[in-house]
């Protein structure tokens, strides 16, 4: 994520304290940090995915890697995030990603937070792109498309939250052979914090 001006951050952190006041939270003194929550599914031949539902049996790993670093899909009192960017990351072992992206690429994208949806068909491809530029395995096996949100979401504390993905069509079974489908979300975030100052 790219630095912002101070005056930019600001406002992440005003928006995030008005919101969680309209809630009854008060989370002046918590732990402001950086937060980057992720959930992870096998690719298969739908062309629907929800990101961040069932999250206590996923748990195991996929891949070589835990499959999402939550336990629920709501923070815990005291915890929330702005989401700053959204981040879809795609990885196929036997090497036949372009296959798969043609389908991630022309994807939309929606964030429901309780039972409001907050972003609405967004497409990915408003993002930078399932290229080798951005690539971070040199195998060319894995992608990833970064969307930078223009407006700042806010996730309060103990309200679900879900990403739902939607492809124009389901892959072939060929296209999504052993390939994991991980969505991350990134920003600002508050942190619980027991004492008064920090």
């Amino acid at each position: 994520m790219q630095n912002l001006p101070f005056a930019a951050q600001q406002d992440q952190v005003n928006k995030f304290l008005t919101a969680n006041k309209a809630l009854g939270a008060n989370m002046d003194q918590m732990q402001g940090t950086t937060r980057i929550v992720y959930d992870t599914q096998d690719m298969t031949g739908v062309t629907s995915y929800s990101f961040f539902s069932n999250l206590g049996a996923k748990q195991t790993n996929i891949g070589n890697s835990p499959a999402t670093n939550l336990t629920d899909n709501r923070f815990d009192p005291g915890e929330g995030m702005v989401v700053k960017e959204l981040y879809v990351y795609n990885f196929e072992p036997t090497n036949i990603c372009p296959i798969a992206n043609r389908y991630i690429s022309l994807a939309t994208v929606d964030i429901l937070i309780g039972n409001n949806r907050v972003v609405k068909s967004l497409p990915l491809f408003a993002g930078s792109g399932f290229t080798i530029i951005n690539n971070l395995n040199p195998t060319n096996n894995a992608n990833y498309s970064a969307i930078r949100l223009l407006t700042n979401i806010v996730i309060p504390p103990q309200i679900q939250f879900f990403v739902n993905i939607t492809l124009p069509a389901a892959p072939s079974a060929a296209a999504t052979k052993d390939a994991i489908f991980r969505v991350a979300l990134k920003g600002y975030g508050k942190l619980f914090n027991p004492r008064n100052n920090y």
